[in-house]
């Protein structure tokens, strides 16, 4: 049985005390390691370095070779009557980019007005060393825990989680479990924590063009095709202001229901804090709702056009990236296929249509059970929160909700402001420590439920 909640309370804060300067330390040694999984820089390296620590709090952990970087699992216990709980993180980072943008080394973590600075501290080594340290709390109680757990780290979500999805169809039946329960990402504008019931899909698409076998002096522009023309008129055909004109685009799309409607109006606005940060105004139309826009909209996003090489050309070949997010309803394979086909419907037969895969939309409905359970820890550790049943960015959340079959709730809880993906990525000492605190309620809280299941 989970322990009452005055004693809880008398010793998380006792043994927080006497260990949080530890924590921080763990956490920085875990910052400082190179873990780049698009350059396979120090990844394997890093999994080693986790995989040790588990081993000194007392975790078995297995380290699976999956391509293109190992995939750690640990259990702790197997008790039939208790919730089971997967707790999932992943170890790698995205390239730190132009070392010259950093006030300080990417990978020499330091602590600057409470912060620490450094490539992966907030995303996403400060979630998965304060799901182990919480995890170390229970440990140090001296009786078995409220809840069977499994941990799974991978080191492959910056770069697509491949090889993922095969693991856990192949091992499914181990990995079965209640809730999948993890944290990755910041809080929201206001600097409230986020409880994320679902994510968009997510699909790169490259349109290559070629018009002809080389590049021409700027001369002869009256009487050679521009491959920079063309993939510009190309882009301009594929969208037209807010509507997607892909044959299709929007077959089968799930609509929200009315509960998660009734959610979305309900988040207090942040269009104010949007438009100063971006300087643009309106952010969305007034007559939208922010969050139904953000959340619930399919999106067809030019992430990079290139031509040429400035030198007074006509240029030969042209590229595009499109970044697709995709909503309940939408599968990348389904979108590719008919972006390709409406591009030659269009008659640009000198297109290549590629990706390298794409991922699956999920969503979490908002009346499970744990939903409930999750919302009252998030409260007491950080006084207020929002929900969001699907965010705008994109998590492998599908490898739970749709292989494994088992409900996902993420808690996004770095700050507002850690610059993920970007020069100076940080996050705060004391939102760190509470980060860990929350992994240990939860596992509390879960406990309490008695076995019940969604």
């Amino acid at each position: 049985m989970a322990l009452k909640q005055i004693d809880f309370d008398v010793k998380w804060n006792h043994f927080a005390a006497q260990n949080e300067e530890r924590w921080i330390q763990e956490w920085l040694d875990l910052v400082r390691q190179p873990s780049v999984s698009t350059t396979g820089q120090g990844v394997e390296g890093c999994g080693r370095m986790i995989a040790e620590h588990m081993r000194r709090i007392g975790l078995e952990p297995e380290i699976y070779p999956v391509r293109p970087y190992p995939v750690i699992v640990a259990r702790h216990g197997e008790t039939p009557d208790r919730p089971t709980v997967l707790i999932y993180a992943h170890y790698d980072v995205v390239e730190p980019g132009d070392p010259a943008l950093w006030k300080t080394p990417p990978f020499e973590p330091v602590i600057v007005d409470g912060k620490v600075f450094g490539r992966g501290a907030a995303d996403n080594k400060s979630p998965l060393m304060a799901h182990l340290q919480a995890y170390e709390f229970w440990k140090s109680m001296g009786e078995e825990l409220p809840v069977n757990l499994i941990f799974l780290f991978e080191g492959c979500e910056e770069s697509g989680s491949r090889g993922l999805p095969e693991f856990l169809r192949e091992h499914r039946e181990e990995l079965k479990a209640d809730l999948v329960f993890f944290s990755d990402g910041p809080k929201n504008e206001r600097n409230l924590p986020i409880i994320a019931l679902g994510a968009k899909g997510n699909i790169t698409i490259r349109l290559k063009l070629r018009t002809m076998n080389q590049d021409a002096h700027s001369r002869y522009a009256p009487v050679l095709p521009s491959a920079a023309w063309q993939i510009v008129e190309l882009l301009s055909k594929l969208k037209t202001g807010d509507h997607v004109n892909v044959e299709g685009f929007y077959d089968g799309i799930v609509p929200p229901g009315q509960e998660e409607m009734d959610i979305y109006r309900s988040l207090p606005p942040v269009e104010r804090e949007m438009e100063e940060i971006y300087g643009v105004k309106p952010i969305c139309g007034a007559d939208e709702n922010y969050y139904i826009r953000l959340n619930t909209t399919p999106t067809f996003n030019i992430k990079r056009i290139s031509s040429g090489d400035g030198r007074g050309v006509v240029t030969s070949m042209a590229e595009a990236l499109i970044d697709i997010r995709l909503v309940e309803g939408q599968e990348p394979r389904d979108i590719l296929e008919k972006v390709s086909s409406y591009v030659k419907f269009l008659g640009y037969h000198n297109v290549m249509v590629e990706s390298d895969g794409g991922v699956f939309p999920s969503k979490t409905p908002v009346g499970n059970s744990y939903v409930p359970v999750i919302s009252r820890v998030v409260r007491e550790v950080y006084g207020d929160y929002v929900i969001y049943p699907c965010r705008p960015s994109t998590a492998p959340d599908y490898l739970w909700t749709k292989i494994l079959e088992i409900p996902a709730i993420q808690v996004r809880w770095s700050d507002a402001d850690s610059n993920n993906h970007a020069p100076n990525e940080h996050q705060s000492v004391a939102g760190y420590l509470k980060g860990v605190e929350l992994t240990a309620r939860v596992i509390r809280e879960i406990g309490e439920m008695k076995g019940e299941k969604s």
